[in-house]
């Protein structure tokens, strides 16, 4: 959390001092209750510390008034907002503006009483405490809009008690009056320049609500009105420059007065200082009134957002782009290109080694076709010697180095059967290539899908979001909602401490339209942005155990539960050959390559090809069976791959449902076909993944028959105890039980 200096809680004490000293003289009539009342109850709605909060209301309070109803006024508020305060922490609730509001109403009770019986002032006695309990209702709706919600868009209620705050303000100042002098021309002046560079509705309205209070004090309106038109004339020439609009303010200040009688009293003393609060505003530097107009009132994010949906669509066309690059090479890689006439190849080399030294070599007819060699090297090729009948009669008959050509006919055989070898390597490498960059191309091409869905964020459901939670007195310093269906998020970042609160979920829901679920959270300085997506229909809970073949160092089996994205979980046991640290390690290394395959989003049925394809290639006698169930939490379907895994079963209700396992397993063959099948899970069902040394040992109907008499409450239970059954019916190998439970997540 983060601390704040000395000084700036000096500061805000001070300025809270000052508003509550401002207020305590705001009194619209004689013998009415000061405004003070409702500000100090909106900041300690606004959760502000109490005990400085107190100090400043009581001190600034008394200073104002300094009388026996002073004290009693500011006696009376602390001590019921002290009890409200203990009240609120013993039993833990949060503040509201309906009991804000009756507190303090009852914290004004004691002097309307007092000043009934000493003084006999009952209707404006009960007028002031209608006055101040609706001014205490607006303060605590400005306040929290200001200091809580922080929201750059107010509704109209906030408004309008903002102007209401404002004109009780101007009230306060205008009630000064030091030997003749008006510190609110001064302060009017200055505001109506400073709100110039405000945009043109919110500083009109500034100025007018700090003017009504004035108006209100005086009982005449023509402040307001000329108030605005030193506005309007600062606001016309501030496209020149500042110093126009000075001029021009003070001009206009100065026809107001002497033309309309606007600012009484208007003598040299109060239009001297009214230039010297215009001077002041005007030595206010651009770049700090730029930055409080920021401030006050940020500008659109068009920009930004234009800018986030380029990058957007750029990101989309290069991920398409790559995809279909990708799925072009696979086709290419499948392909692996024309073949090549080794054999012509080898015959010209037998020709250019033996035939080029030959002095008879242009009696030989047709010696470019070089067909006088092709079968001689076929038959070499086959593992059979050559001999003179291989080749052409003509050179049987003529050609005195039959045994060197024969000779160099084996050795080019040799290098065909070579380049033969290394070409169906080459292709059977080619295949594995196109296989993986076609799943990869699958895979680029849904994340493209998905980047073009992801566009068009709600900015109105944002706001709402802001909204709803800042009127549960929880702060959100930004909201975004971006995706549609499934893959809509909404992201928040809030105060410190904020994000537990059930306000939260609940605005999160409300923008999803359904459950909804945590996905990240992310701490900052002062701040934590949390991000939820909506909840699956159903949740999962597993339970595993495991056994070791007797005199084993390890298990050649290995399990997995995990989470592979999209509301997805994957359920899988991989049995090394054999057992011990050499089956451990392929069974791991099968495990994590299924693994990192699904959470990348390779298509399930491309994965247990890539897999196989990994293992062959990497040769040896390197085998593992590979059982695995992906299960979607959103609908419930189960989806099973075999790669010589057993069967699985499903307990559903009291019966057990048998899912047939088979398929090689991966790494024996270059091509394989794993067996598939499907099934539809519903709450409280228990999917059940063994090894082969739990159905040996049991057998597949001894499994339905203990999974009968499991209580399938718990996945852990049903693990241990189908375990214990295999060791106790004298179990051989490695054996691995994983339990799966799925239930309603509603």
């Amino acid at each position: 959390m983060k601390v704040k200096s000395f000084s700036y809680c000096a500061g805000g004490f001070l300025l809270a001092f000052a508003a509550f000293y401002i207020l305590g003289r705001a009194i619209p009539a004689a013998d009415m209750t000061p405004l003070s009342i409702g500000l100090y109850c909106a900041l300690f709605y606004c959760g502000k510390n109490y005990f400085a909060l107190s100090a400043a209301f009581f001190g600034g309070y008394c200073l104002a008034g300094w009388d026996i109803l002073s004290l009693i006024d500011a006696a009376s508020a602390v001590g019921v907002f002290a009890a409200v305060k203990l009240i609120l922490f013993k039993f833990r609730l949060q503040p509201k503006i309906p009991a804000m509001v009756g507190a303090a109403f009852l914290s004004m009770l004691p002097r309307f009483f007092t000043a009934l019986f000493t003084q006999g002032v009952a209707v404006r006695g009960a007028l002031s405490l209608v006055l101040n309990t609706a001014f205490c209702a607006a303060c605590c709706i400005a306040c929290f809009a200001l200091f809580v919600r922080k929201s750059a868009r107010l509704a109209y209620d906030e408004y309008l008690s903002c102007a209401l705050l404002l004109a009780a303000l101007g009230m306060g100042v205008y009630s000064f009056d030091l030997w003749g002098y008006k510190p609110y021309f001064t302060v009017i002046c200055a505001l109506c320049l400073l709100a110039s560079r405000f945009p043109a509705l919110p500083g009109a309205g500034i100025c007018a609500a700090f003017s009504l209070g004035a108006g209100i004090y005086t009982r005449d309106m023509a402040a307001v009105g000329a108030a605005l038109m030193v506005w309007a004339a600062a606001k016309c020439f501030r496209g020149q420059s500042k110093v126009f609009a000075a001029i021009a303010a003070e001009g206009i200040y100065l026809v107001c007065g002497y033309v309309m009688s606007a600012f009484p009293p208007f003598d040299t003393l109060n239009i001297c200082l009214a230039a010297a609060g215009i001077a002041a505003a005007l030595l206010v530097p651009e770049r700090v009134q730029e930055n409080m107009c920021k401030a006050l009132f940020p500008q659109g994010t068009d920009a930004l957002r234009y800018a986030a949906e380029r990058e957007r669509e750029q990101l989309f066309e290069k991920l398409g782009g790559t995809a279909r690059m990708m799925a072009g090479a696979a086709a290419e890689f499948e392909a692996g290109g024309a073949e090549p006439d080794i054999v012509q190849a080898a015959c010209k080399d037998v020709a250019a080694s033996v035939c080029s030294a030959c002095g008879e070599r242009d009696k030989c007819p047709d010696l470019a076709g070089l067909e006088m060699f092709k079968r001689a090297i076929e038959k070499a090729c086959r593992g059979e010697e050559i001999g003179a009948d291989d080749f052409p009669m003509f050179v049987i008959s003529k050609c005195g180095a039959l045994d060197k050509l024969a000779q160099e006919c084996a050795l080019a055989a040799r290098k065909v059967n070579d380049a033969r070898k290394k070409r169906a390597f080459a292709l059977q490498s080619g295949a594995a290539a196109a296989e993986q960059m076609r799943s990869a191309a699958a895979v680029l091409g849904r994340l493209a899908a998905k980047v073009g869905k992801t566009g068009g964020i709600d900015e109105e459901a944002g706001e709402r979001i802001k909204d709803e939670l800042g009127y549960n007195n929880i702060t959100c310093l930004a909201a975004a909602v971006i995706g549609e269906g499934e893959e809509r998020r909404v992201t928040l970042r809030l105060r410190k401490g904020d994000e537990c609160k059930r306000g939260v979920e609940k605005a999160a829901e409300g923008a999803l339209g359904g459950k909804v679920k945590r996905v990240e959270c992310m701490p900052a300085p002062g701040a934590v942005t949390v991000t939820y997506a909506p909840r699956e229909k159903f949740l999962a809970a597993f339970g595993a155990a495991g056994a070791v073949k007797e005199g084993s160092d390890r298990p050649g089996d290995n399990y997995s539960v995990t989470s592979v994205g999209d509301g997805r979980v994957l359920a899988s046991i991989c049995d090394g050959m054999g057992s011990g640290s050499i089956a451990a390690e392929e069974s791991a290394a099968c495990l994590t390559m299924l693994e990192s395959y699904c959470k990348c989003g390779f298509e399930k049925g491309a994965v247990p090809a890539l897999i196989n394809r990994f293992l062959t290639l990497r040769g040896g006698e390197k085998f593992c069976a590979l059982d695995a169930c992906f299960i979607d939490l959103n609908t419930g379907a189960a989806e099973f791959i075999k790669l010589g895994g057993v069967e699985s079963f499903i307990l559903s209700g009291g019966a057990v449902k048998t899912v047939e396992g088979g398929a090689l397993p991966a790494g024996i063959l270059d091509e394989i076909k794993p067996v598939y099948a499907h099934a539809a899970l519903k709450d409280g069902d228990v999917l059940v993944l063994v090894s082969d040394g739990i159905t040996d040992a049991l057998t597949v109907h001894g499994i339905e028959y203990a999974l009968t008499k499991i209580e399938s409450g718990n996945p852990q239970r049903v693990a241990d105890m189908l375990l214990a059954m295999a060791q106790k019916s004298g179990m051989n190998d490695d054996g691995t039980v994983v339990a799966v439970k799925i239930f309603s997540g509603d």
